[in-house]
């Protein structure tokens, strides 16, 4: 396996961890012990990241940073109002 492939490897696990991480907190919200997981996996994440694309190019579009609760503050589906109504 090439340090490319292994460094890709690494991005994975890193990545899907994080992932797993933030779909416990939405169920249970106040484990901080999860939520500094989550924090050191997405972390690492970005850093081997960036070392990826320092070495071998673009790896993939980062999303832009948001607040991952903003969606608690939008109105429901049944909050808004049809044109019309």
């Amino acid at each position: 396996m090439s340090e490319q492939e292994r460094l890709m490897r690494r991005i994975s696990a890193n990545d899907f961890a994080a992932w797993e991480f933030h779909l416990y907190l939405d169920t249970h919200p106040g484990d901080c012990e999860a939520a500094n997981r989550l924090a050191e996996y997405s972390r690492t994440a970005r850093e081997l990241t960036e070392q990826y694309e320092s070495a071998y190019g673009p790896l993939h579009e980062l999303p832009v940073a948001s607040n991952r609760w903003a969606w608690i503050a939008e109105p429901w589906p049944w909050q808004v109002r049809g044109e019309g109504k």
